[in-house]
Order: structure tokens, then sequence, then C-alpha cells
């Protein structure tokens, strides 16, 4: 609740806690990722260290995360991340395009990762993340064409409540974080990269993070997915029917599935897609010169 109403003994603490760890040294770069609960003078005293300050988020900043703070404060930054593109032009009201940097979402290679081979994969579909109507109906949809679904996440009690006596339904829990994420994707024939219908992304995590563990990525086609992976990298669809039949065809088709799954595994390890990748272009942008290993995974305020 704190964090949401940016307010309360949490969010004291934690502004407190900052300041004691910046110190009075200046800094080549400061790096604020998601501070959205960084009080205005947090911010202020950053901006008097450091020769460079970043701010970053994958997330939206105007709708579910808008913060007061941050609205009075982005004005004093260097350079501002977005992976957000429907942002862009609230961005551009607030800052100069040239300290506004929309990058795309990026994962961690010390955690999203292959934990079993193609063969050991159960059959079916994964999704991991909160329970909407739309995702509803694409689950739904799934199961009436006889796919095996494993979903997990907040929300879905009533859904699972619903369909208890579907043997296709599996569900891994509400808390589904770390390795036991990791290992849901990792297991499943195809993780289903849904978008939340709640605003129009074009891409979330999840688009690279199921690849990255060696499973095929099922896809709305948009500008952005089509940007970062080609046909035989990914399973794209365009409504929930073409998605449900593709996923049956490619279910009889082991020797297809597993190559589209290793072309997007490929794609994600071999791009500019890691948090580390993202990281040092960001740095490159802003005008910081650093050694190679020095952003490979930077601390963060909040």
């Amino acid at each position: 609740m704190w964090f949401r109403l940016r307010a309360g003994p949490a969010v004291a603490a934690l502004n407190r806690m900052v300041l004691a760890e910046l110190g009075d040294e200046p800094c080549e770069v400061i790096w604020i990722d998601k501070g959205v609960c960084l009080w205005p003078e947090t911010i202020r005293r950053c901006r008097k260290l450091a020769k460079c300050l970043v701010y970053y988020t994958p997330d939206t900043s105007f709708l579910a995360n808008s913060s007061r703070f941050f609205d009075a404060t982005i004005s004093l930054y260097d350079l501002v991340v977005t992976t957000k593109s429907l942002e862009v032009q609230q961005f551009e009201k607030r800052i100069p395009q040239d300290r506004l940097l929309l990058v795309t979402q990026s994962f961690d290679p010390r955690i999203h990762r292959p934990t079993c081979g193609f063969e050991e994969k159960h059959d079916g579909a994964v999704f991991i993340g909160l329970c909407e109507p739309d995702r509803e109906r694409c689950v739904d949809r799934l199961l009436g064409a006889g796919v095996p679904v494993r979903i997990g996440g907040c929300g879905w009690d009533r859904f699972v409540e619903r369909r208890k006596k579907d043997p296709l339904l599996h569900f891994a829990g509400s808390k589904v974080f770390g390795e036991h994420y990791v290992k849901a994707l990792s297991s499943a024939q195809i993780g289903l990269g849904l978008l939340t219908k709640r605003f129009p992304e074009l891409h979330t995590t999840r688009t690279l993070e199921i690849p990255a563990c060696g499973t095929a990525l099922a896809t709305e086609r948009n500008t952005e997915t089509k940007q970062i992976f080609s046909d035989d990298e990914a399973i794209f669809f365009a409504d929930y029917r073409d998605l449900a039949s593709q996923v049956v065809e490619l279910l009889s088709m082991p020797e297809r599935l597993k190559g589209i799954a290793a072309s997007g595994h490929r794609k994600v390890w071999s791009g500019d897609f890691t948090n580390a990748d993202m990281v040092r272009r960001v740095l490159k942008v802003a005008g910081v010169s650093f050694p190679a290993t020095a952003a490979e995974y930077p601390e963060t305020t909040d």
C-alpha cells in the first residue's frame, strides 16, 4: 500500500537510506531505477553529486505507476529511459527529445535461462502473470481447442474454480517468482507473451524472458514484436482463434516447434537484449565512459 500511495514510514525510511548511502563524494553517474518513491529533495541531492543523472523505468510512468515525486523531478535528469512507446508523447511534453531514450525490455541472463531440454518439456502452453478478462478469454480458447495450459499469478482464483474439473488446466499458484517462474516458463513448449489490455503496450518483459528460457514465444504481431523477432523466431498470432489453431498444429509438429524455440533463444541471447546490454546502450547515449564490465549488473536505488 505504501508503494502505491508513495507515502508513509516505509517511504521515509527508503529516502533516509538512499541519502545515507549517497554520502558527500561526487560521482560519474547515478542511475535511478523506477524511483517513484524518491522525494524531490533526495533527487536534488543526487543531481548535486552526479555528473550524469539517469532515470530508467520498465513500466508506464503516467498511468498506474504515476508519481507526483517523479513529475516534480523529471527535469533534473540528464537522460530519461522508458520501454513504453505509448508514453513517448507524454514524456516529450515534459522534457526535450534529446533527453529521452526509448529502449526495449531486457532480461537477466543469470536468471532467465533453460532449466531442461526441449524433449523434457511438458506438452502445452504456459502463462504467468496477472489475471485479466482478455487473458481469461485466451486461456478459455486454448483449453477449448484441447491445449493443456499452465497458469500462475494473482487474480486467477475465480477462473481456476470455474474450470476446476478441466484436466487440461494446471494452476502453478498466485506467487510464481524467481526460480519457480523460470522453471514454469522453461518446462513448457509454448510461452504466452500476452500483453495487457489496460493500456496499449506492444511488448513486455515476458516477450524476452520466454525465449531466453528456451521456450517458443507466442505473441501478438505488432510493430514492436516484428522488430524484435522474425517469423521463424516466434509464433505470431492475430487473435486467439488464430493462436489456438497454430498451437494445435505446432504441438503435432515437435521438431518445428523445437526449431522456433531454438531460434528465438538464439535471437535474445545473441542480440542486445540482456540487462547489461541495455545499460551499456543507455550509458553510451548519456556520454558516460565506462570499463567493459562496469555495466554488467548496476545496483538500483529504488
